[in-house]
Order: C-alpha cells, then structure tokens, then sequence
C-alpha cells in the first residue's frame, strides 16, 4: 500500500506504518499477548511474535483486495475539483462504471459538468 493509505490505516487501528523497502509500506499492531498483527496491501497476517515476523511465519492469514489508488477512478468537475467515492481516505471508485454512474447523478442533478478519470492521471 501506498504511505498516505498505510498512515490513515495505521490511526484506524492503533499501529505503525513503515516502509518495509521498495516503496512498499505495512501497518503493524503489536498486542499484548506478544503477537504481531501486519496489515499490508494483500493481506492481513497474525504472527506470534517478531521472530516469527521475521521468519515469514505466520500464524493466521486473511488475503485482501485493496487496490492501488492508481487503479482507481475519480470524478473531475469543469473547475478541476476532485470527487471520491471515499472523501477522508481520497480513494475513487474501483470500477470505472460505478464512478461514471455517480457523476451521470450529479449531472442529472444539475450539478454541472464531469468526467472520469485514473486517479493516477490527477496533477499532484
């Protein structure tokens, strides 16, 4: 996951981010119990400790399908406003079609002019 996602993640559930090397970042929640939980982009892993973590062994998986922001669609008014469907996290849509579908509402709605875009293609 990308370092804003892993940051906003790591508030939610009482972790860390860090980059774990290549630009690729993880979420860590250490219990008290002495068990690692480990958020990254494809999964969510449970280790007993931070040897085990080490190792690659863990205890617990549960494989996940959060998308790359660059993979997701926004919506873009005529002034350049960007629209999310998840305003807090600035993530579009998943599916090109569902974000098409939210800005042909707001066009219905007299609300202006929109287009989609790859959240990838906004100006930084």
């Amino acid at each position: 996951m990308d370092e804003r996602t892993a940051e906003q993640l790591a508030v939610l559930v009482g972790g860390e981010a860090w980059q774990s090397g290549g630009g690729i970042y993880l979420v860590t929640v250490n219990r008290d119990d002495g068990s690692l939980v480990v958020f990254s982009a494809d999964a969510i892993c449970e280790y007993q400790n931070d040897e085990a973590f080490d190792a690659g062994r863990a205890s617990k998986t549960i494989f996940l399908t959060i998308p790359e922001t660059e993979d997701l669609y926004v919506i873009v008014d005529l002034k350049g406003n960007v629209f999310y469907q998840d305003n807090a996290m600035e993530r579009g849509w998943r599916y090109e079609e569902d974000a098409l579908h939210e800005a042909r509402a707001l066009e219905s709605r007299g609300e202006g002019k929109f287009s989609v875009v790859r959240q990838s293609e906004l100006p930084a």
